[in-house]
């Protein structure tokens, strides 16, 4: 009495008036162009015209219901609604994405026990094992199944297949792809500290050219020929040797008598690069080079070409922004800001810069001296005198000490005192 009921039952019974939905964000990528094809297919192919409702909301919604009625498809488009509220109304689910990496509406709709018919995709592999799953290959094979889901019954979902629908199966299935064997740990530790450790990366062929390949072979051969004799008679030369110990004659011989056997054509047509590092290394040696590059004074530059061009336009905007402010406030306030440091601009690194602050540095007590003993009137001397100053001198005049300053000539300092004619002052 039970499957006789079972069958009769108006939504999900054998002889059941067909309801099929699909549901999903209304994108051609999501497949839809694809089912209004294998639904025209099947009416074409096998008279199986059967209304599909779709449910969801996209920019590409509007467009697909008129493409739909164009080709004459009973397919109306009702908008977004929730999974659950299908639940009692439709029997089967149709899924034509290849985008998916799980998709969730497919194992809602195998757990409401829904007949689910979708393409032959590694992402719906793990669908595959519920009985009321239907995967096709090609379009033959989706009118098959579509007839199939429209005059069978949906199996009852067991208590197993429930279970594996469940979060719990989920995170168990996610811990267990992520785990490593004892024998995987020992193999990668001993892949690592090896000498041959290293990664291999494919590279594009040489040459296409079947003339450039052999001239290339040619030439490669007959150098290999060359140096392999040079180290032939080098070895010979070594054998004869009494003046090496003969441990190293053992050594030599035996690094000379390796061959590079070189698979040419192998070479030209599939050439493959290998770095000796494990891959660790080589994120950790790219890490520190990014590093290197991005926390320079350049960094935001290379993060505006190489990507997050906000982030870098940003931070370079706050960098420029504030050398602005430390050069209006070393205007205002020059002494301060001698004082407390030069501002890394341009303009601080200058030479005739680097020469006023050397003399601020050095002059400002001695000049003062003298203006005092100046003012005073103790010297007439002193009073005659003009005060010295930083040049490049053109040759060494007689020296004066009494001046206690140092004068440039050719890039170094002397403590000479030239007559003032016989230089030009440099500020």
């Amino acid at each position: 009495s039970s499957s006789s009921s079972s069958s009769s039952d108006p939504i999900f019974g054998a002889d059941a008036t067909p309801t099929v939905y699909f549901i999903g964000k209304m994108l051609w990528s999501k497949g839809i162009g694809s089912l209004m094809d294998l639904m025209k297919y099947a009416e074409e192919s096998a008279d199986l015209k059967v209304k599909v409702d779709m449910y969801g909301g996209g920019p590409n919604k509007d467009e697909a219901s008129a493409k739909a009625e164009a080709m004459g498809l009973e397919m109306p488009f009702h908008g977004p609604i929730d999974h659950a509220a299908l639940g009692s109304t439709h029997k089967v689910f149709i899924n034509p994405s290849l985008s998916e990496v799980l998709c969730t509406t497919v194992a809602e709709a195998l757990a409401m026990g829904k007949f689910v018919v979708l393409p032959s995709h590694p992402s719906n592999d793990f669908f595959a094992q519920f009985p009321n799953c239907l995967p096709y290959a090609n379009k033959e094979e989706f009118v098959g199944n579509l007839y199939y889901a429209l005059t069978h019954e949906p199996e009852p979902l067991t208590e197993e297949y429930s279970y594996a629908l469940s979060w719990e199966a989920a995170t168990e299935r996610f811990a267990a792809a992520g785990s490593v064997s004892v024998a995987e740990s020992d193999a990668m530790k001993e892949a690592l500290s090896s000498t041959e450790a290293g990664i291999e990366i494919d590279l594009p062929p040489l040459t296409t050219n079947e003339e450039q390949r052999k001239k290339l072979t040619r030439t490669f051969r007959r150098t290999r020929g060359r140096y392999r004799n040079f180290r032939s008679r080098l070895s010979q030369e070594i054998t004869k040797s009494n003046v090496l110990p003969k441990e190293l004659q053992y050594r030599l011989i035996a690094e000379l008598d390796k061959r590079l056997d070189v698979d040419l054509d192998e070479l030209l047509s599939s050439p493959k690069l290998r770095v000796k590092l494990s891959p660790a290394k080589l994120d950790k040696l790219l890490l520190e080079l990014y590093d290197s590059v991005v926390e320079g004074p350049r960094g935001d530059v290379f993060r505006v070409i190489g990507g997050g061009a906000t982030v870098g336009r940003q931070n370079l905007y706050v960098k420029q922004q504030q050398s602005k402010m430390a050069k209006s406030e070393n205007e205002v306030n020059p002494t301060q800001g001698h004082a407390v440091g030069i501002p890394d601009g341009a303009e601080a690194s200058t030479p005739t810069n680097l020469v006023k602050r050397a003399l601020k540095r050095n002059l400002p007590q001695k000049k003062q001296d003298l203006n005092s003993s100046i003012n005073g009137g103790h010297s007439q001397e002193v009073k005659n005198r003009e005060v010295p100053k930083m040049s490049l001198m053109g040759k060494h005049t007689r020296s004066d000490s009494t001046w206690g300053m140092r004068l440039v000539r050719h890039g170094s300092f002397t403590q000479s005192r030239p007559p003032i004619s016989k230089y030009s002052p440099l500020i």
